[in-house]
């Protein structure tokens, strides 16, 4: 049962923190990209400096917290793969929803984009901790 409860708060903070923090930083630059009226650049290069910006931001979680924040996990190595999922498909339905409503978006606010970021992170933080 502990570890049920251990899952389910992984994936709170894991995936529900990520896309929160990806959220938040494709408003500010949409909000950059539509001051300076720039287009998207190219997925490919886009997605591959979301992977790096996902790595810096794995980085710079080790200087916070430096241990696994799970120790129990059942599966190791599972948030490279479903933090990269869920956190794409999230970010795949807010660029979607700001599209509709008419804002611009970034790469960041696509599927790609976002569990590249993730992923750099998850990477990271796997490499390092286990």
């Amino acid at each position: 049962m502990e570890i049920l409860i251990e899952i389910l708060i992984w994936l709170v903070v894991e995936i529900l923190g990520q896309a929160l923090m990806e959220i938040l930083g494709e408003l500010g630059l949409a909000s950059i990209k539509a001051a300076f009226e720039r287009p998207n650049r190219s997925p490919v290069l886009a997605t591959l400096g979301y992977l790096l910006l996902g790595v810096a931001l794995g980085g710079v979680s080790l200087r916070i917290h430096r241990d696994r924040l799970f120790h129990c996990h059942p599966v190791p190595g599972l948030s490279l793969l479903v933090s990269p999922l869920c956190v794409g498909l999230i970010m795949s339905t807010w660029g979607r929803y700001r599209r509709e409503q008419g804002y611009p978006t970034t790469n960041l606010a696509t599927f790609c984009g976002g569990a590249a970021f993730a992923f750099g992170s998850a990477v990271v933080r796997f490499v390092w901790t286990t």
